[in-house]
């Protein structure tokens, strides 16, 4: 009896590792295009966390910042603002014709701390009641030498005090230009800059240097050996930063124009920031 040999043609092999390429091929093809798609959405939702995080970040420091402390430079690569530290009432202060004095009474803040280094500001209305000299005797703004808390009771009977006055010691015997209509003081320490790294196409944000009347550059911030804090990548506008002037009718409004750049993408985003504080 004869056995029959059975198995596949030359033929049929060929036709099945085809079939098996042309398979292999489109699964291949599907995957890369999934994992393509999975990089471009990953990389915008990237994108759009870090001009989230940037814009959000500067909105909420220009905010609270000291009323006419923000400036932009020239070129608009730069904004620099001060931070306020704390902010009340005053009860005295020597404006003229009071004699000069180099003690203030101030309604306490809860944030206020005996931190060293820090100046008195009074009725700020441009940059330059803000960026100057604290050492001198006649102006808006003053370094502080020492800070004496004061308990006022509500009821001499029972001495219980409902709020605390602030005494502050200058370092000069000084007289302020004007009184604030709100009788509103600030207590200030140093400024903040965000600035654009046009080389590497970076936003970075710089605290801690001392504040000038010409306003620093970010050139001017590296060469002082502050290298700043990175706050985002792929910014590619050259001029991010402007400013409104305020008028009577409103405070001043900053301008944040960002361009982040994915690949060959580009998300533009325009924010305006109202400096809501006043004198």
């Amino acid at each position: 009896m004869r056995r029959v040999m059975k198995g596949f043609t030359l033929v049929e092999l060929v036709l099945v590792i085809l079939v098996l390429g042309i398979v292999s091929t489109s699964v291949t093809s599907f995957i890369i295009f999934g994992v393509e798609i999975y990089q471009d959405v990953s990389g915008r939702d990237k994108q759009l966390s870090d001009s989230r995080f940037v814009i959000e970040r500067i909105t909420r420091e220009v905010r609270e910042a000291v009323p006419n402390s923000v400036r932009v430079t020239n070129d608009g690569s730069c904004i620099e603002f001060i931070p306020i530290l704390a902010s009340s009432s005053y009860v005295d202060i020597p404006v003229l014709p009071d004699d000069a004095s180099n003690s203030v009474t101030l309604i306490s803040n809860d944030e206020v701390s005996n931190q060293n280094n820090t100046k008195l500001v009074v009725y700020p209305l441009s940059t330059g009641d803000v960026y100057v000299d604290g050492g001198s005797t006649i102006g808006k703004l003053f370094d502080i030498s020492n800070y004496n808390f004061i308990d006022i009771p509500a009821d001499s009977a029972t001495n219980s005090a409902t709020y605390q006055q602030l005494e502050l010691t200058l370092d000069n015997t000084v007289l302020f230009d004007d009184e604030s209509p709100t009788e509103r003081y600030f207590i200030i320490k140093d400024s903040v800059a965000y600035c654009q790294d046009a080389t590497n196409n970076t936003i970075l944000r710089y605290q801690g240097h001392s504040f000038t009347t010409t306003q620093s550059t970010q050139a001017a911030f590296t060469t002082a050996g502050n290298t700043g804090v990175l706050m985002a990548e792929r910014q590619s506008n050259d001029f991010p930063f402007s400013i409104l002037s305020p008028t009577l009718l409103r405070n001043a409004i900053v301008v944040i124009d960002f361009t982040f750049t994915y690949d060959d993408e580009n998300l533009r985003q325009i924010n305006e920031v109202h400096v809501a504080n006043v004198p």
